[in-house]
């Protein structure tokens, strides 16, 4: 591991991506100074490892943060991974599937469904996303390290949270969709996680946000920096607010804190 500075952590989606899902060119350019700066940059996100590195493709982020904090790599080495229990897994499908609602589970690597439905759609199409492989086996092969619950009667939320009370955290992330992984495990515990496996906790660290499951993130880090296209609650949990997504906000907020130059 190099001798770095800091370490800043970046969500994807109203953050350091454009509306089309993509790294824009200004923050290319950013993470490439941060890197020369021997800053780290991460990205702390809810996607899959697989998705992380299609979108970070051609820039030099190795590092990241994904599965809300169940599976984390640093330097393209994988520094912990928290596989879901098959059983909690069926057990979880079975009350979906009574409320009209499909999962995907994900590996690392892949995603797949037992049955899709319109919600579903919606969210891969929000994404920019491919939609999850049909398969009612797909869980029972692989080890999964975090599920899709695809639903749009927020109302019903509370019904999943108390009947897995003590075994699954769920992060509504979307009009769509919640995120669902293991009790406690989230960005805020992945990125904890790396700081204390690698020993990095005298550096500094920051992270940049915008929705709802970034505010355990803001809590592991030194410095919270929320994007001007954020709702209000979550500025109100930031140390700092900077540009839009869509104004350069990265690289301003970047260079409020001195960053970059």
């Amino acid at each position: 591991m190099n001798n770095y500075k800091a370490l800043v952590f970046f969500d994807l989606d109203g953050t350091l991506l454009d509306a089309d899902s993509k790294i824009p060119k200004e923050n290319h350019q950013a993470i490439l100074q941060l890197k020369k700066n021997n800053i780290l940059p991460l990205i702390a996100s809810g996607r899959s490892p697989k998705e992380i590195k299609q979108i970070i493709k051609g820039t030099p982020i190795d590092s990241y943060v994904s599965l809300n904090g169940q599976f984390n790599v640093v330097e393209n080495e994988v520094t912990s991974k928290h596989a879901i229990p098959l059983k909690q897994i069926q057990e979880l499908m079975v009350l979906s599937e009574s409320l009209g609602h499909s999962l995907a589970c994900y590996t690392e690597a892949e995603y797949a469904t037992c049955y899709s439905t319109a919600s579903m759609e919606k969210l891969y199409c929000l994404d920019h996303a491919p939609l999850p492989k049909i398969s009612a086996e797909f869980h029972k092969e692989h080890e999964i390290y975090m599920v899709y619950l695809f639903s749009e009667d927020e109302g019903k939320d509370l019904v999943y949270r108390e009947k897995f009370a003590d075994t699954f955290t769920f992060f509504r992330d979307s009009p769509y969709s919640m995120a669902v992984v293991l009790k406690g495990r989230s960005k805020k515990a992945g990125i904890q996680e790396i700081i204390k496996i690698l020993d990095l906790a005298h550096l500094p660290t920051y992270a940049f946000g915008d929705g709802n499951n970034d505010l355990g993130m803001f809590e592991a880090v030194n410095t919270a920096i929320a994007m001007d296209n954020a709702s209000a609650h979550v500025k109100s949990h930031a140390d700092y607010v900077t540009k839009s997504h869509l104004n350069d906000g990265i690289r301003f907020g970047l260079k409020h804190f001195e960053l970059l130059k």
